[in-house]
């Protein structure tokens, strides 16, 4: 069969199924199949096909100063620093002249964020919600005018102009920003012929319309750059990402990238002797983490019979370390470094300094920025252009045809379980049947009570645990090495050079220096700071490890279901659990389960500045420890509280969930029941009907 037969015959179930949409939610799965797969074919059929090259990661994973290094040698052309709340999706493609296309929110987009800032609560979702409406209030625009637009063009006669546009559009304090859910850039970029470079927002955007934009673009993506921050790499939230949603969109080459790698050399290197060892131990620890976690994902995906996909995760358990700032240092004026790049070239140079005053080279530098590695990555993506594409485009059957078998084998389980009903039951057996069912609901919410009051008691105890764990860990980290360090002085002193023989010579006199070496001890104010900073990060890893492994979405269904079969198996005799048991699995698959995400900001800025450099004196030695400890114990109560608050957050939304789950399931029996007392009316008819309909299917 060809993509075209496939195409032709998804057309015909189209039109063969429609009319009986009304009868089985299943059919539209079916029917959503032929727009995507559609729009695939029509791009393989393009005179000039393009290359779809992503930059994936979380939200502050450096995504935007990677592509600026990339692209445009460092120069500011796409806004960095993004928060949660200005993380727009950007596609770059090539253009006659360089030109801005802006598409807004939909007005019902809008109107839903605005109902999430009036909720309460702490999630990011309701917090980002709050801060992009406060944004637009402070703006002074006309909302309704700006999104009836939709979608905006804006021409611009140069580069720098259109970086100056696109400030108001994407940056952090763009007036139109709050407004915008993905921006377009045409540049007249030779280079960009043939490719697209999209710069995602993250897949932890609290903004549920702009993932969804995110969602839909990575579908068209072939190439994926994906950038884990290397201090905290391949966290949860990136293993989540790349087992649930790369992957399956039809990538066919990814490239693994262990970011901001000069951040993870300033946090291990005070407890290295010297820049070479610092790197060898973050190269090991950073590929063994790649080993680990993506050598399970490949094997899980192995299991579940796709073998590609355990392939592609496989290649990336070698990740490529670099540092964008570090590519700085050694190709770009001084006068360029933004205030995070000084910022981190000083601590780089303190941090040479405990190495006995060891001076970073340029050799470093190129190292580890290892840009190098990045642009053959990307040169061998874009060689490899036409090969990636017919490799998808080979693909692209295989993948329709499992898509349709997959939804066909669903309907076709509703089709046989509406068959068995009418030929072994009547519709006063099926609504006695009915309440039944609902009475078991009653059990199965029962124990689903239990469970989530296991959960919740878990939960309780946890938060106990942790919270001593976080107020010792302030003794631990309060430690501050101390340090020697050695001056020398020059002494100046007078010598006589008169001689005796000589009368002109007698007074005379010359000036000679002596050096003294003398030892001190001092406090690094960079070590205080990096105790406050791996002390939050450690905690924070350490919670969200806790809430992850305490509450997963996909287990919770797994309880339920088993929870649903054991209540339905241990019926009485008179009662068929098939004939409930696909309309309850599916509503419990479509449930929406809470998640936690847990972010401080950055801690550190509470003793940094107050401190720099050596702290020699005993008074400023005393204060350095006081404000150490100080800061420790402010970083707990921040902590503390929001762990706090997020534990009762969760607790709430899974009340939520076990309180609406029995309301749900009797919804979809009621709407299943509803059906099939239709059926019962024409049975006769209604089963020659079905029949016809496995005809259609088979």
């Amino acid at each position: 069969m060809t993509i075209q037969q496939h195409l032709e015959k998804l057309n015909q179930l189209s039109k063969q199924l429609q009319p009986w949409q009304g009868r089985f939610n299943e059919i539209q799965d079916i029917l959503s199949l032929k727009k995507p797969l559609l729009e695939q074919v029509e791009r393989f059929n393009q005179e000039e096909q393009t290359l779809n090259i992503a930059i994936m990661g979380q939200v502050k994973a450096g995504k935007s100063s990677f592509l600026n290094a990339l692209l445009f040698n460092g120069k500011p052309v796409l806004p960095t620093a993004a928060t949660p709340k200005t993380a727009n999706l950007t596609r770059i493609s090539y253009g006659e002249k360089p030109v801005l296309e802006v598409e807004y929110y939909t007005a019902e987009e809008w109107q839903d964020l605005e109902q999430l800032a009036q909720q309460q609560g702490d999630y990011d979702q309701i917090k980002v919600a709050k801060e992009l409406t406060t944004m637009v209030k402070q703006s002074g625009l006309d909302v309704t005018q700006v999104l009836q637009q939709q979608k905006q063009l804006i021409e611009a006669n140069s580069l720098d102009e259109l970086m100056q546009v696109l400030d108001s559009y994407a940056g952090n304090s763009g007036q139109y920003t709050p407004l915008v859910k993905m921006t377009r850039l045409y540049l007249p970029n030779e280079e960009l012929k043939g490719f697209d470079i999209i710069d995602t927002p993250g897949m932890n955007d609290p903004v549920l319309s702009r993932t969804e934009k995110t969602k839909e673009e990575m579908k068209r993506c072939d190439v994926v750059f994906f950038l884990s921050r290397a201090s905290q790499f391949l966290d949860q939230s990136d293993i989540e990402l790349l087992s649930s949603q790369l992957p399956q969109g039809g990538v066919q080459k990814m490239v693994l990238v262990a970011a901001q790698y000069d951040s993870v050399i300033i946090d291990d290197g005070f407890n290295r002797d010297s820049l070479a060892e610092c790197e060898t131990n973050v190269q090991k620890r950073v590929n063994r983490r790649a080993e680990t976690e993506l050598g399970k994902l490949a094997e899980q995906r192995e299991q579940a019979g796709r073998p590609q996909v355990a392939e592609l995760l496989r290649s990336l358990t070698k990740p490529i370390l670099s540092s964008t700032f570090a590519y700085g240092f050694s190709h770009w004026e001084q006068s360029q470094w933004d205030n995070a790049m000084q910022h981190t070239y000083k601590e780089l140079q303190s941090l040479g300094e405990e190495w006995g005053d060891y001076q970073f080279t340029q050799a470093d530098w190129e190292r580890i920025g290892n840009f190098k590695t990045l642009s053959q990555e990307y040169e061998q993506a874009r060689q490899n252009k036409v090969q990636l594409l017919e490799q998808k485009k080979e693909e692209l059957l295989p993948k329709a045809q499992e898509n349709l078998t997959d939804k066909v084998q669903a309907l076709n389980a509703m089709i046989d379980q509406r068959i068995h009903t009418l030929n072994t039951q009547d519709i006063q057996q099926l609504e006695q049947q009915q309440k039944k069912c609902e009475q078991q609901i009653q059990r199965i919410s029962g124990k689903l009570e239990n469970l989530i009051n296991q959960q919740i008691n878990k939960l309780q105890s946890t938060t106990q645990d942790i919270t001593r764990d976080l107020q010792k860990g302030i003794q631990q980290y309060s430690q501050i090495t101390t340090h020697t360090g050695t001056e020398t002085e020059e002494r100046s002193y007078e010598v006589s050079t008169s001689k005796w023989y000589n009368p002109f010579s007698w007074g005379s006199t010359e000036t000679r220096y002596r050096s003294y070496t003398t030892t001190y001890e001092y406090l690094n104010a960079s070590d205080a700071v990096e105790q406050v900073s791996q002390y939050a990060r450690d905690c924070t890893v350490d919670i969200q490890y806790h809430f992850n492994d305490l509450v997963r979405p996909s287990q919770l269904k797994l309880e339920l279901r088993k929870a649903l079969v054991d209540e339905l198996n241990t019926s009485s005799q008179n009662f068929d659990p098939k004939q409930f048991k696909n309309t309850l699995d599916r509503v419990i698959n479509q449930l929406d389960l809470p998640e936690l995400d847990l972010d401080i900001g950055n801690p550190s800025e509470l003793i940094s500045r107050n401190f720099n450099g050596q702290v020699r004196s005993s008074s400023d030695i005393q204060q350095l420890k006081q404000q150490l400890n100080q800061s420790l114990q402010k970083i707990f109560e921040m902590l503390s509280q929001r762990f706090k608050t997020s534990s009762q957050d969760l607790q709430h939304s899974l009340e939520q969930t076990r309180d609406s789950l029995m309301q749900t399931l009797i919804a979809g029996l009621e709407q299943e029941l509803q059906q099939v007392r239709q059926d019962f009316a024409e049975k006769q008819k209604t089963l020659e009907e079905y029949q016809q309909l496995k005809k259609i299917l088979a």
